[in-house]
């Protein structure tokens, strides 16, 4: 309400200034209800892939936003109008030089400008907010209405490589390399291809700029023959780039100008719309993404790789990137640490720690499903999605597999909210269970259209960890975490020193009922911020200061540690939040959302925010510990589970 009323005296003192603006009344989504506000959630149904609209012709019989406006002028003169809409809740400020990246549009076709008024008195027209709204062909590539993966093109491109001796030969010398055989790489090479040619082409992929949620405004622009030509090309048709080069945002141009003949009028009534990703539709088997032909997909009715589940399913299955930085070394044991009647004790733990010499501990990697749906499927009622780490009968081949889901449709910006049933992570000794929960955004795509703004000191690869790295001018990764972990709240000793940053008072971590609340940033080390620094980072906010880590100066991430309570896995589900804004990103959980509290805080002075376009993802993952130092339980001490650890997720909503 509060942005909305900023906005609504700030365009009225721009009519102040322009007197002749009372001829006109305007009056958007005339097709509505009444009031100041339509609440509108969107219809995701083809949202996968055709992108959001807003509204569809399952929302109202038109598919489209009435308005109506009521003008009256000169009748020797001849009048001329359009229509502007922006998203008002995830933007730049209008006299901001990156105003131009805020979700603003007008009629969908680019090449309508200002349309003449036929006769004065009451006009009524209609429009409709669709994706990639300024037509820029960075976001075309292929018709993605149907699934492209089949064995058919897997086999074609085969066929190729084999026929090509250059490319065969070096498939060869890759395969030797790697370790892997011939026909397992010629099949990893021919499903990167595949992805590859998606984005290909000149269909209009409107869903790789989505329409952002949260409130949209509205503004009309009458203006006279003569006037309206001093409006420039490129605000007359939005799809076109200034002298520089540049798109320049409508509403900043208009909120400049005071030229005679140019009625401008923002209406009130605003829009407030949301995405609720229900499990409904199901969940995609995406085989694009499987690292390896050697797998067998569980199908069932919610679970699958059909071409339903493709086009209507708002979730599909997530295969973790398997690091192999260091090594399990597990314990040769089978074992449920969380248990009602036999649990894995502390002092079972430190026993086990000793008992087994180097040739008995199995060295290994974490893994993920060959099964697809086995481990992620739907509920019988369809009401959530089951994510579940499947236990080990015996030591014959015991794994720690991680498990997830992703969302299939992407968001710049948002209120991104996850209602989630997470296990019990520790038992009544407080001993961890071994798995780290997640609630994550990370970047839909890794071509150009999705990369990060141009940053004039630049970004590292994520990969990079190299002494002298490059920083490029833009890159396309971008993440934003939530990790839960038993682990310590504070950092190593060296961290913190005299004053400014007092060593926090310690406890003996392995007997507290507490797990770390992790919120990390990966900004790729982007020196833009002005308080960019490695160390411990005092960010304020509000009546609290929170303590973000850059271990070094080449790190490409700040982390916020936050203690909370083990108790909140008991519960029916919790709800998991990242609110990311153009210039901050707010953290917060909670068993309801109307009363979140708030764990992590960082903004743009102290960390490059991403701009580019992200999906969310929900994870039970094996993790190293040494990812969180200081360590309290060794990943290679807990024992492989005996049973299926359970997880459930209910619905993602992001507003």
């Amino acid at each position: 309400m509060k942005i909305i009323t900023r906005l609504f005296f700030f365009f009225y003192t721009l009519l102040i200034v322009c007197s002749s603006c009372q001829k006109v009344t305007f009056t958007p989504m005339t097709n509505f209800p009444e009031g100041d506000t339509v609440y509108l959630d969107m219809d995701l149904q083809n949202a996968v892939t055709e992108g959001i609209i807003i509204p569809t012709e399952r929302q109202v019989k038109t598919g489209m936003f009435n308005f109506t406006f009521h003008f009256v002028g000169d009748a020797e003169k001849r009048y001329f109008y359009k229509i502007y809409y922006q998203n008002e809740s995830y933007k730049f400020d209008e006299s901001d030089s990156l105003a131009s990246e805020n979700f603003y549009g007008s009629w969908e076709e680019v090449n309508i400008g200002f349309k003449p008024i036929v006769e004065m008195g009451d006009i009524t027209d209609s429009f409709r907010i669709v994706g990639n709204p300024r037509d820029e062909k960075i976001y075309y590539g292929a018709d993605i209405s149907q699934n492209v993966f089949n064995q058919e093109n897997i086999e074609k491109i085969v066929e190729e490589i084999k026929n090509t001796p250059s490319w065969y030969k070096y498939i060869e010398k890759k395969a030797e390399d790697r370790q892997i055989s011939i026909e397992k790489l010629m099949y990893l090479d021919a499903t990167w291809i595949l992805k590859e040619r998606t984005n290909e082409g000149h269909f209009p992929n409107r869903w790789k700029r989505n329409p952002r949620t949260g409130v949209y405004s509205f503004m009309l622009v009458v203006c006279e023959e003569e006037a309206l030509k001093t409006i420039p090309d490129y605000i007359q048709y939005i799809g076109l780039t200034s002298p520089d080069s540049e798109f320049v945002n409508p509403y900043s141009w208009f909120s400049k100008q005071k030229k005679r003949g140019i009625y401008v009028v923002k209406s009130p009534r605003v829009l407030k719309t949301r995405a609720v990703l229900t499990p409904q539709q199901g969940v995609f088997v995406d085989e694009l993404t499987l690292p390896s032909n050697d797998y067998n997909i569980e199908c069932s009715e919610g679970c699958g790789n059909s071409d339903s589940l493709y086009k209507y399913a708002l979730f599909k299955q997530f295969f973790s990137s398997i690091s192999k930085q260091y090594t399990l070394r597990n314990i040769p044991l089978v074992r449920d640490v969380v248990s009602d009647s036999n649990y894995y004790t502390l002092e079972e733990y430190f026993h086990n720690a000793t008992l087994f010499d180097s040739t008995q501990l199995r060295y290994d990697y974490p893994v993920i499903s060959n099964s697809p749906c086995k481990t992620v499927n739907l509920s019988p009622d369809k009401q959530y999605i089951n994510i579940i780490n499947p236990g080990n009968k015996d030591l014959s081949v015991p794994q720690k597999e991680s498990t997830g889901v992703q969302s299939r449709v992407g968001f710049t910006y948002g209120k991104f909210r996850g209602k989630i049933k997470f296990p019990v992570m520790l038992n009544q000794e407080n001993v961890w269970n071994g798995l780290t929960y997640a609630f994550w955004l990370i970047y839909q795509d890794h071509h150009d259209w999705n990369n990060r703004r141009v940053s004039k000191q630049g970004y590292i690869d994520k990969g990079d960890d190299s002494e002298n790295p490059y920083y490029h001018p833009t890159r396309y990764y971008s993440e934003i975490d939530i990790e839960i972990v038993k682990a310590a709240p504070y950092w190593p000793d060296i961290y913190y020193w005299e004053k400014e940053n007092p060593k926090p008072i310690k406890r003996d971590e392995m007997k507290n009922n507490e797990v770390v609340f992790a919120c990390t940033n990966w900004d790729l080390a982007c020196k833009d911020p002005k308080n960019f620094k490695a160390g411990i980072n005092r960010i304020p906010y509000k009546n609290e200061v929170f303590q973000a880590i850059r271990w070094y100066d080449l790190y490409k991430a700040l982390t916020i540690k936050t203690a909370i309570s083990n108790d909140i896995f008991k519960e029916e589900f919790y709800y998991y939040e990242i609110e990311w804004k153009p210039n901050e990103i707010i953290w917060r959980i909670g068993s309801n959302p109307k009363n979140m509290k708030v764990v992590g805080y960082v903004n743009s002075q102290y960390s490059s925010i991403p701009n580019n376009q992200m999906l969310c993802i929900i994870t039970q993952e094996y993790h190293y510990s040494e990812w969180w130092p200081p360590i309290v339980f060794e990943q290679g001490l807990i024992p492989y589970n005996q049973n299926d650890i359970k997880g459930r997720v209910y619905e993602i909503v992001i507003e």
